[in-house]
């Protein structure tokens, strides 16, 4: 009996360590993509608690940190390496963040904790449920840490460690220099705009109601009956709710023309170049040329060309000093602009309301691609950047690398290990020769148990 409590009680242990394994890295990975959308969350959790003017080289500085270490924890703890740290590390994290929720849920002073960026959005009352159930599994996981079956010895884990670091610090650069990786947004390509500013309606069907000798009848729309039927009234019936608006506050407007150029912008049925430039004092101003290339392009071609900042007019005035640019620049709202596209600057192109592309000014195609047809644009994409932004090549990026180091600590590092020196002193027993670390290894190694105990890692060092 007390062998199958052990038995259950490791069980429970490892499946505890899996689920908190995988919702750490997929916590981690997810506020990875976006680093841009990481910091505008980490900033506003240092508004909350009072942290005068926080600058956004701060917020981002912690954003990535927090996004890495909930990475790098997850994978440790998958992979069962570094297991004294990583158990303990995890109700202290879990505890932090349980005691963060329950603040934010007393006060409701945040709509969406951002826990798993724009992928998944949680309620305060889910977020704080949800905390609490990994808190509880991280404590499981804490009290059966000597359980712990592990996939990576000591001897291979500096491979997983150097991987792992450099697996997240790509996915960081990579969405930080260009887009994210995996456009979790409202904004990401094949949206339709319209849908988002403007919902869609009711959908209704009509029933008439028929009388013939005192008879009546009720049909829809569709079906009429015989002429020997009269009608005599009818309603209207909701058969599909229709949506309402989720970004509410998507406008661009022309202050002194008093001109609001959205809706012309939305309606239009061609291709429409939309250019974001979240805030003109910071954007970037090395590839600019490409804009007023991309302009001068767009008014020869009579392609409709907009342009929206949120900053004032003397910021704009300066940014045409500086950048020779000619084009309008309409007005909006700075919090949409850094939703709609993660690049100061950016741009969109647009088909009939719908994204079509999105591309941050460095990446911005040429002149030479747009003048053979907006739609190659779209279509002349570099396939393997493409494939990069999706699921499956991050996950098998993650994956595969790791199953590769299991299989070199199986039969490499682990077989070594227990190779029988020669020269091996004698009166020692088979399993002493196998495990020289001591002999705790050694039993735990001839019981055959898949547990270790506190020196299970020197039992493949």
């Amino acid at each position: 009996m007390a062998l199958l409590s052990k038995k259950i009680f490791t069980l429970a242990t490892n499946a505890c360590r899996f689920v908190l394994a995988l919702v750490l890295a997929v916590s981690g990975f997810v506020k990875a993509v976006d680093p841009i959308g990481a910091m505008y969350k980490m900033k506003e959790y240092m508004v909350l608690f009072s942290v005068d003017a926080p600058s956004e080289d701060w917020a981002m500085f912690f954003a990535v940190v927090q996004a890495a270490l909930e990475f790098l924890l997850g994978v440790f703890l998958l992979t069962g390496v570094y297991r004294k740290f990583v158990s303990a590390a995890a109700p202290l994290l879990m505890m932090f963040f349980t005691l963060l929720t329950l603040f934010i849920y007393a006060n409701s002073s945040v709509d969406d904790c951002g826990c798993f960026g724009e992928a998944v959005t949680l309620t305060n009352g889910e977020t704080f449920a949800k905390n609490v159930a990994l808190l509880l599994l991280s404590l499981v996981v804490f009290l059966g840490r000597k359980r712990f079956v592990y996939n990576v010895s000591s001897r291979c884990r500096w491979m997983v460690t150097i991987y792992s670091i450099f697996y997240i610090a790509i996915v960081q650069i990579m969405s930080f220099s260009h887009l994210p990786v995996i456009d979790f947004s409202r904004y990401a390509i094949g949206t339709d705009l319209r849908r988002l500013a403007q919902g869609t309606p009711d959908e209704y069907m009509v029933y008439y109601t028929y009388e013939r000798n005192g008879e009546t009848m009720e049909l829809p729309e569709n079906e009429v009956p015989d002429s020997t039927w009269t009608c005599v009234s009818s309603r209207a019936e909701v058969v599909k709710q229709g949506e309402k608006p989720i970004v509410g506050d998507f406008s661009i407007v022309d202050w002194e023309e008093d001109y609001d150029a959205t809706e012309e912008m939305l309606a239009d049925t061609g291709y429409v170049c939309f250019v974001v430039i979240e805030r003109l004092e910071t954007a970037s101003v090395s590839r600019v040329d490409k804009i007023n290339d991309l302009y001068d392009y767009c008014l020869e071609n009579d392609i409709p060309f907009y342009a929206a900042t949120a900053s004032d007019n003397d910021e704009i005035e300066l940014w045409r000093k500086r950048t020779g640019a000619e084009y309008p620049l309409y007005w909006s709202d700075e919090a949409l602009l850094g939703r709609i596209i993660r690049a100061n600057p950016g741009m969109l192109l647009l088909k009939n309301g719908v994204i079509a592309g999105k591309w941050n000014v460095a990446d911005l195609p040429s002149i030479e691609t747009f003048a053979a047809s907006p739609v190659k644009v779209v279509e002349k994409s570099d396939t393997a950047v493409e494939y990069m932004k999706g699921w499956t090549f991050w996950i098998l990026a993650l994956v595969l690398p790791i199953i590769f180091f299991c299989l070199v600590d199986l039969f490499v590092c682990r077989a070594t290990a227990r190779e029988i020196p020669q020269d091996a002193p004698a009166g020692k027993d088979e399993n002493e020769q196998m495990c020289p670390s001591g002999s705790k290894e050694a039993e735990a190694d001839s019981s055959g148990a898949n547990a270790v105990d506190d020196g299970a890692d020197n039992v493949n060092a």
